[in-house]
């Protein structure tokens, strides 16, 4: 203790105290710059990844706790665009599937057999999370073509 009563730290303590509260209020300050904001994709397994094949765009939400709502919004917009996520319905003058396969094939998978599409969303920058909702048809893409799929 120093003569006043106050407490004496080390030089080096002092420097790790100032940049330790400096990096917090950098943190906090940044944090605050961010909106919330919900993601929702389309989504199919491999054997050894998850491929994003078609993301919508991003849905403003309130907070980051959100989590019924970005599904639910999520699940919403995805079952309106999709007709429930039917893969032979038709968007503008492409089902569904084609748009699946056309993403697939863009990112080098060129023959999908008997898969499902699963919808997804991330909340803030969190991980993708199921949103309840999968495609009514299996998905059968030959070189970026969607086909019916006939066999097992």
């Amino acid at each position: 203790m120093s003569l006043s009563g106050d407490v004496c730290l080390p030089h080096n303590m002092k420097w790790f105290l100032v940049i330790l509260l400096v990096t917090l209020l950098g943190v906090t300050f940044v944090s605050g710059l961010d909106e919330p904001w919900c993601r929702c994709g389309l989504f199919v397994s491999s054997r050894y990844s998850e491929i994003m094949v078609y993301e919508m765009p991003e849905i403003p939400i309130v907070s980051c706790t959100e989590h019924d709502i970005c599904r639910g919004m999520c699940r919403n917009e995805l079952c309106e665009y999709t007709d429930d996520l039917n893969l032979w319905a038709m968007v503008g003058n492409e089902t569904v599937g084609q748009y699946v396969c056309t993403g697939l094939y863009g990112n080098y998978y060129y023959f999908i057999h008997n898969r499902y599409v699963h919808a997804y969303y991330e909340l803030c920058g969190g991980p993708w999370e199921y949103a309840d909702l999968t495609s009514q048809q299996m998905l059968c893409c030959n070189r970026g073509e969607h086909e019916h799929c006939i066999s097992k």
